[in-house]
């Protein structure tokens, strides 16, 4: 397949898989590619050029970038496909025989233009120069109206047993605090209400410049932008949840009441041959500690089960756990072995029906702890953000506390920050009217 030419009118699809830092590092490559006169399209029917960003956290992840890269080809065989991200650090191989014609990693990315002009089929491995945060591309954002993410960290150093993503992301790296305001003062000024800061480790932030739990003092700085309505908080580990930083979040106008926690287990003994440094009761003591200061956090949790060795008793001693603490919502997974990682050396891997059941019982837990949180809020008044109309009656959005909002079709307006009465609430959704006038 030849390199697409350089006249005007060339369409890009990008397809996303993974997490929130894939969207921003797929922002990016769409920012670069409209600087070379690209449009963006939403099917790779229309598209001169499809990018795959794929994931390699999972083995099902991995099956999902492949089948991206051969579905693709099916819906447009004339269109140039290319692969980059985790799995294309993991094996590029399998990504060129789905059918990809270009594999690049994710150092890379900043270099797309350079890359796409290239003949050479696999550019990876930049991830292993030990290098400082380069000047990246400031990401516009163009394809979103409401929310932007802001990257201020990447990479990981901190090697739990069963993660694949140090070898596949490099060292952790932190963008320095004055760039990541000038970065978020872009934003701002384009119309951004809400800015998610988001890392791989987000607790790691300043690590690498020897600057600890320097994650407050930047994200303070942040939340003093003029006109900045929202700044959120994308995961952050456990560990690094000291009480400055939960005193910054709590006292913040600006900062959103809403953590993200990859607790992954609530058992000490899987925790420590995760290699997670914490215990049960230290993250205990956070989360009561945080509610001291207020009442009306969101608190969601990362959980995988079955992770190797992992009996029932600690099966259920992280059911416990779970349903005892200030939790309103999981994020479960179940545990996926990655080649080149020390879970693999562990031993005790649990059947797949096994890996099911508990996954699901936990995705019930999950349900019920959603809607004691969405119906605390009943009879009470959130501001809320419309993001999207998703339905033919309601716009849908969400509170500061990250709680699901669905608001009155008529008379709300994309993007706009209102206070909301909550009439009622059930799983899904807290079912709002408007009162008093937009933020």
């Amino acid at each position: 397949m030849s390199q697409p030419n350089s006249s005007t009118n060339r369409r890009v699809q990008v397809t996303t898989l993974g997490c929130k830092l894939n969207q921003y590092d797929s922002e990016m490559l769409l920012t670069q590619l409209r600087s070379e006169g690209f449009s963006e399209t939403d099917s790779a029917r229309d598209a001169d050029l499809v990018v795959i960003n794929t994931c390699a956290v999972t083995e099902t992840a991995e099956r999902k970038g492949r089948a991206a890269v051969r579905a693709a080809l099916r819906q447009n065989s004339s269109a140039k496909v290319v692969a980059t991200g985790c799995l294309a650090e993991r094996s590029a191989e399998s990504l060129l025989k789905a059918g990809a014609q270009q594999v690049f990693g994710n150092r890379e990315k900043e270099r797309l233009s350079e890359i796409l002009a290239s003949e050479n089929k696999v550019q990876i491995g930049g991830i292993r120069n030990d290098q400082p945060w380069s000047n990246w591309t400031v990401v516009d954002w163009m394809s979103r109206r409401v929310r932007a993410f802001l990257k201020i960290q990447d990479g990981c150093s901190q090697l739990c047993t069963y993660c694949i993503v140090p070898k596949l992301r490099g060292k952790g790296r932190s963008l320095p605090s004055e760039q990541a305001v000038r970065r978020a003062e872009e934003l701002v000024s384009r119309g951004f209400q809400e800015i998610v800061v988001t890392g791989v480790a987000l607790g790691t932030y300043g690590f690498d410049a020897d600057q600890r739990d320097s994650l407050p003092d930047v994200i303070t700085a942040l939340s003093k932008i003029q006109g900045l309505k929202r700044l959120r908080l994308g995961s952050v580990e456990p560990w690094a949840i000291s009480e400055r930083f939960l005193h910054t979040v709590a006292d913040s106008e600006v900062i959103c009441p809403h953590l993200h926690l990859p607790f992954q287990s609530g058992c000490d003994e899987v925790l420590h041959r995760m290699n997670r440094r914490y215990t049960v009761a230290e993250l205990r003591n956070k989360l009561d500690y945080a509610f001291k200061l207020r009442d009306d956090w969101g608190i969601g949790a990362d959980i995988i089960v079955g992770f190797p060795g992992e009996s029932t008793e600690q099966f259920e001693a992280t059911k416990q756990f779970i349903e005892s603490a200030h939790i309103s919502y999981l994020h479960v997974f179940p545990f996926s072995t990655r080649p080149g990682t020390a879970a693999t050396k562990l031993g005790g891997n649990l059947p797949q029906a096994e890996l099911t059941r508990r996954a699901n019982e936990l995705r019930d837990i999950s349900r019920q702890l959603r809607k004691n949180f969405h119906q605390k809020h009943v009879g009470t008044r959130v501001e809320a953000i419309a993001e999207n109309r998703g339905s033919s009656r309601f716009v849908y959005g969400h509170a500061r506390n990250y709680a699901d909002v669905a608001m009155p079709l008529e008379g709300v307006r994309t993007g706009q920050i209102a206070q909301f009465y909550v009439e009622r609430a059930d799983a899904d959704f807290l079912y709002c009217k408007p009162i008093g006038q937009e933020i």
